[in-house]
């Protein structure tokens, strides 16, 4: 802002040079320097000092010379150049001359001092100019004192603050911080009695007194404390007492605390909390008695303390409250949040939170129970050790598609046949023996013989039937499921040990592992479709067939037996393949399908602790 009209420069509000309060009057010390300076050099006519804020201005004068008197056009003229260039700026005519030059301070511009003199040479004008930059240095000076100065105040006031705030953060508990702040606040600012107060319902309560832990039996002065809090509360505004005249407000009940309990000089200081940030939460009442009125500086000061520790206090009587209350105010805000205004992203997210609840407790689908599922042949047929031998070959095993006689194994013949030649010998022997007898017509030897001839030729039919049954073949055409005597040539087999196991092609039934969860809603003739884990691109239908009582455990869960029968086969399936089977149960609501079992599990839960 440049220098304009000399009505303006005639004089300035004091309140536009707030920032340069310090221990040095600068207008004083600027109407001194340029008397000095002006005194000094011949001929001067005029003077101006502007100052203002570094770099931003307003830029306004300080202090003229002549005093009480305005400068002329060209003076303005020449600082206005002065202040767009921030050089040293030289005006001439005829009659006068204008010298204007900026006061620099570590690179920021902070104003100038401009001169008008009669003309004179350049020589003189060198000098002139030498001498009024010898002159700033003093201005120069003036200002880093007053900058000292202020910067000293901010710091005593920050660490005032600090304190404060550090004594109201000490303690854990609500009651304690607040009696150890508002005792604080009463000896740093020189107040009988500090107090405060947060509005409950229609009306302030008081929470702390200055000096005093128990503050129930002084309930006069209570609850006068809580009736000035009121009117400031009620008024949202700061309340004096004795009031400023820019002060407009109500202090009736400030009067009345003053006038009952001897209290000359009263601030309440109103303050903003909670969660919305738009209502007053509550109030600081600070008292003094007798001729000590509360300066700016430092209401100032107290405003900026009930400002942070405000806010510490509130946080700390929140987290003091019952779970019961807690609970109260989170839902009072919450519905707040979403019946007034602003919060629109929320609003919607719970509106379209509603429209899915409601879709889905009317929309209903297929209820599926889901379930591991390992495919078996319908029929197995398990090939045993007819007798007791040894592995002679072994054609097949587990995994080869075999068909019906197929010979899959043969087991050692020759001592059945060294026993079968030696019964028929025997019984050659044997039918001699009953002829002899018969042409002898010996009875009791005729009688012996047949006996051992039949015996004999049973021992054969036995041995012949073990040697057709020494050759393992096929009974149907399928699969071999398990068994593989390939590598096992030569070793011995006991009679009725397994040998083989054969399953059709044709013919599958699924084991399906349901949990027990879900076991109540699983009956015979249900339909389901099985997806294999070697063919997970086609589905098998499929029907349940059977319920076995059969429990199996596996990760702390239980998992019943199910049997289910494939109705379409595929040449690629095989027994052993595994994958997931899916039985429907019937329609269902879906937000039962999604909850049943957390409701379930509730029920149990609640059910074992009653």
């Amino acid at each position: 802002m440049l220098l304009s009209e000399s009505a303006d420069l005639a004089g300035t509000p004091q309140s536009l040079w707030q920032s340069f309060a310090a221990p040095l009057d600068i207008r004083q010390f600027g109407s001194a320097w340029l008397a000095l300076q002006c005194a000094m050099i011949e001929g001067a006519t005029g003077a101006v000092m502007v100052l203002g804020p570094p770099d931003t201005g307003p830029f306004l004068p300080v202090a003229f010379w002549p005093p009480q008197q305005a400068p002329g056009s060209m003076l303005t003229e020449v600082a206005g150049l002065a202040l767009e260039s921030r050089q040293p700026t030289l005006l001439a005519d005829a009659t006068q001359a204008a010298l204007a030059y900026p006061v620099m301070l570590d690179g920021h511009l902070h104003g100038l001092v401009a001169l008008q003199t009669l003309p004179r040479s350049d020589a003189g004008m060198q000098a002139l100019t030498r001498q009024l930059q010898w002159g700033l240095q003093g201005i120069e000076a003036a200002l880093l004192r007053q900058q000292s100065g202020h910067e000293q105040v901010t710091r005593e006031r920050l660490m005032t603050t600090l304190d404060l705030v550090a004594s109201a953060m000490t303690e854990q508990q609500f009651t304690p911080a607040a009696h150890a702040l508002v005792t604080d606040l009463a000896i740093r600012f020189d107040c009988d009695r500090v107090s405060v107060g947060f509005r409950r319902s229609d009306h302030t309560g008081v929470d702390a007194v200055s000096h005093s832990a128990r503050i129930g039996k002084r309930m006069n002065l209570i609850r006068a404390i809580g009736s000035a809090i009121d009117e400031a509360i009620d008024q949202q505004s700061l309340l004096q007492l004795p009031a400023p005249p820019a002060q407009l407000l109500v202090t009736r009940d400030h009067a009345a605390l003053a006038r009952q309990h001897g209290s000359d000089n009263l601030l309440t200081i109103p303050f903003v909390v909670g969660a919305t940030g738009n209502l007053v939460s509550g109030g600081f009442t600070f008292e003094r008695s007798g001729a000590r009125p509360f300066t700016p500086a430092e209401i100032e000061l107290c405003q900026a303390v009930v400002a942070l520790c405000s806010r510490i206090l509130e946080e700390k009587r929140l987290n003091d409250r019952l779970l019961v209350a807690r609970i109260k105010d989170l839902g009072r805000d919450q519905l707040i949040k979403f019946t007034g205004p602003r919060f629109y992203g929320r609003k919607l997210a719970a509106g379209l939170l509603m429209l899915a609840v409601l879709f889905f407790s009317i929309a209903s689908s297929t209820y599926t129970v889901g379930a591991n599922a390992a495919l078996e042949g319908a029929i197995r047929r398990v090939l045993v050790a007819p007798f007791d031998g040894y592995v002679a070959t072994a054609s097949q095993r587990a995994g080869d598609v075999i068909k019906t006689g197929t010979v899959l194994a043969t087991l050692d013949q020759r001592d059945l046949q060294l026993e079968y030649l030696r019964w028929a010998s025997q019984a050659e022997q044997y039918s001699k023996q009953y002829q002899e007898a018969m042409a002898k017509a010996d009875r009791v030897q005729l009688n012996i013989s047949l006996a051992q001839v039949q015996q004999a030729r049973a021992q054969m039919d036995l041995l012949a039937e073990q040697l057709a049954r020494a050759s393992i073949t096929a009974p149907l055409d399928g699969i071999v499921v398990s068994g593989d005597l390939s590598q096992a040539l030569g070793s011995a087999v006991k009679r009725g040990q397994t040998l083989f196991e054969v399953a059709p092609l044709n013919a599958y039934r699924v084991i399906l592992e349901v949990d027990e969860s879900d076991i109540t809603g699983i009956r015979e003739g249900l339909r389901g479709e099985l997806m294999l884990t070697a063919l997970p691109g086609q589905v098998f239908p499929l029907v349940i067939s059977h319920l076995t009582p059969v429990t199996s455990s596996r990760e702390g869960r239980s998992f019943f037996r199910v049997e289910a029968d494939v109705e379409q086969v595929s040449d690629k399936l095989r027994p052993g393949m595994e994958g997931i089977g899916k039985i429907a149960i019937g329609q269902r609501k879906l937000i039962w399908q999604w909850t049943h079992k957390l409701v379930d599990w509730l029920r149990l839960s609640v059910w074992s602790w009653i």
